[in-house]
């Protein structure tokens, strides 16, 4: 619905300072979640984590929130909760590690550090896959970088020969690599991701571990820090504390000078250093034993898809290395529609053209096992069309 603004709000032409926007702004940015569902609709479009606070949890969180100085400003450099940011990702030196308001803020950060347009170039340049998580878009665009795309996973298979091609095609500032990736649930090869990164030493890498606790690849949060041109982006958004809003970048020391040029003197609010610190220093395996019950649900949820995908034959269901599933299928929107008149709601993604990889895809999320249940019964009345 439009909104009519009083005349009196409405610019004049004399002094439009829509005119000083960037085109790249100018259109509507893609929704991050694009359905309105009804309240009561079961959820399994947004990635959220099983991981429920316990009682003891809930008390402790309301120990150390009374503590906190609401009156002063936050420790702007976020000290404790990077020392106990490298405990838990392992990363080897709290130098090496730096703290955002969700790993969307480092994303951004990341653009405006380092888009500095190359000589004999009219513009700084983000390399990212065609089928990859919308805010490395929407950052780059924001810091006014030009944005490149590719082809990195064709037939839904990771192809660093296809990066390595793109790499050298536009010559990049940054390449924004998601491991495992959303929405294809891919991991990528540590080993030959380092060649190529060997091999570029003046692009610089963001690797986007938000959903490694579901992956058995092992993390790279403290391999990138032997490379001055890497950083690997960390997250318990989807561990399950998604509300404290709390990203981490690691990387080589002066990748994380540079990152801390670029922010503001507060980035991460009292409240959340605190309770964040507490929750990684007392509750790690809580929340990493979350992680592994949910492994276990994605594959119980995987071979009941399979069952459904041999007796339909209408659609694929690709293997996951993160806590949701990648449906592909020509009648996806179909699909789609029929899940949520039966108060499922899962991703369909916003496609540029109608041959796009997304018009074919759709993410589900791994919920709770009754609402997996749910779902998979929802999922056999449509392929049936009941």
């Amino acid at each position: 619905m439009s909104v009519v603004l009083p005349s009196s709000l409405v610019p004049s032409q004399a002094g439009n300072v829509q005119a000083l926007v960037r085109p790249a702004l100018r259109g509507v940015m893609p929704p991050l979640a694009a359905q309105n569902p009804e309240s009561c609709a079961l959820r399994l479009d947004l990635n959220e984590a099983l991981f429920q606070l316990t009682p003891e949890m809930r008390d402790r969180i309301g120990q150390v929130a009374a503590e906190v100085a609401l009156t002063g400003y936050p420790d702007g450099s976020c000290t404790e909760l990077r020392k106990a940011a490298a405990g838990f990702f392992g990363v080897r030196h709290v130098d090496c590690m730096a703290v955002g308001n969700g790993a969307d803020d480092l994303i951004g950060r990341l653009c405006g550090a380092f888009g500095q347009q190359r000589k004999g170039c009219s513009s700084a340049r983000v390399l990212v896959p065609e089928l990859s998580f919308e805010a490395y878009r929407m950052a780059a665009a924001a810091y006014g970088l030009q944005v490149d795309s590719f082809r990195f996973e064709r037939n839904f298979e990771p192809n660093l020969e296809a990066l390595e091609s793109a790499i050298g095609r536009t010559r990049p500032n940054l390449v924004f690599l998601a491991t495992p990736n959303n929405p294809t649930g891919n991991a990528l090869d540590s080993g030959a991701l380092k060649g190529v990164m060997k091999r570029n030493p003046d692009v610089m890498f963001v690797l986007d571990e938000a959903y490694v606790a579901y992956s058995d690849q092992a993390s790279l949060a403290d391999m990138v820090v032997d490379f001055p041109n890497a950083v690997c982006l960390s997250s318990l958004s989807k561990l399950g504390l998604a509300g404290l809003r709390l990203g981490f970048a690691s990387a080589h020391p002066s990748v994380i000078q540079t990152l801390n040029k670029a922010r503001m003197p507060f980035p991460v609010n009292a409240l959340s250093q605190a309770v964040g610190t507490m929750l990684l220093d007392e509750f790690a395996e809580s929340l990493m034993q979350s992680a592994a019950d949910t492994v276990e649900e994605r594959e119980r949820v995987l071979e009941g898809l399979k069952e459904l995908q041999k007796s339909s034959g209408t659609f694929r269901v690709l293997p996951s290395q993160a806590n949701f599933h990648l449906i592909v299928s020509e009648q996806a929107a179909d699909l789609h529609a029929a899940l949520a008149s039966k108060g499922v709601v899962v991703r369909r993604f916003n496609a540029p053209h109608p041959h796009h990889p997304l018009a074919s895809i759709l993410r589900i999320s791994v919920g709770h096992p009754h609402e997996n249940q749910r779902m998979l019964a929802a999922f056999a009345a449509s392929l049936a069309g009941a």
